[in-house]
């Protein structure tokens, strides 16, 4: 069973519902819940701190989201991605997330890059020292750094949806040195974002989902 309790902080009761969707969120997004590991409604409750209804309610919009689902009786896991699926979210991403790397590039000032680098350096460094799960943490912080530089919440929104959905099983990528080869654009991306070249980010961006999309056909 998941150690929740050292991942997730005690909740207020006037968020509980919102507060326990966005942490999930977060663990599935960072990969805190990996396919094939189960939790259940009671664990959840006691690792916020709250009752078992806030949890509930949230578990529903995820499993509405695609991003949970019921395995058996009380216990949620996330969802057997097949080949279509797959295939279906890897098409949507490639024609949007490139698009919001195009607008970071394009509406950021010089001053609104601190964050940003501070990302990046966290992806070399824990790509260089061959930290798979803290890797795919600092994945997540710089994509959604790009993101958030888009200044688009509906592009945001529609961008994690497509998150909780596929990055679950960014970890099956550890084995191809995958991480390596995204590095490369990873750095595509974030000096076309520093330099304002809208084009070099987008394409960076393209290559860098097409080419995980690529691995991860060969599990399905």
């Amino acid at each position: 069973m998941l150690g929740l309790s050292n991942q997730v902080s005690p909740l207020k009761r006037e968020t509980l519902e919102d507060g326990v969707y966005r942490q999930l969120c977060e663990l599935i997004l960072k990969g805190g819940i990996s396919p094939g590991q189960s939790i259940t409604v009671a664990s959840l409750a006691d690792a916020f701190g709250v009752s078992p209804m806030p949890v509930r309610n949230a578990l529903t919009r995820l499993s509405s989201a695609g991003a949970l689902t019921v395995i058996s009786g009380r216990t949620i896991g996330i969802p057997k991605l097949t080949r279509e699926r797959l295939e279906e979210v890897m098409r949507v991403r490639l024609t949007i997330e490139p698009v919001a790397a195009a607008w970071a590039a394009e509406k950021h000032a010089v001053n609104e890059l601190a964050d940003l680098k501070q990302k990046f350096r966290a992806l070399i460094d824990n790509e260089s020292g061959g930290y798979t799960k803290l890797y795919i943490q600092a994945n997540y912080d710089f994509h959604y750094e790009i993101y958030r530089l888009a200044q688009s919440p509906v592009l945001l929104s529609l961008i994690e949806t497509l998150w909780l959905q596929i990055s679950p099983y960014f970890h099956m990528m550890s084995a191809s040195k995958n991480f390596k080869i995204s590095q490369l654009h990873h750095e595509q991306i974030f000096f076309g974002i520093e330099s304002g070249d809208a084009e070099q980010a987008r394409e960076g961006m393209h290559r860098d989902i097409a080419d995980a999309f690529e691995i991860l056909k060969g599990y399905f």
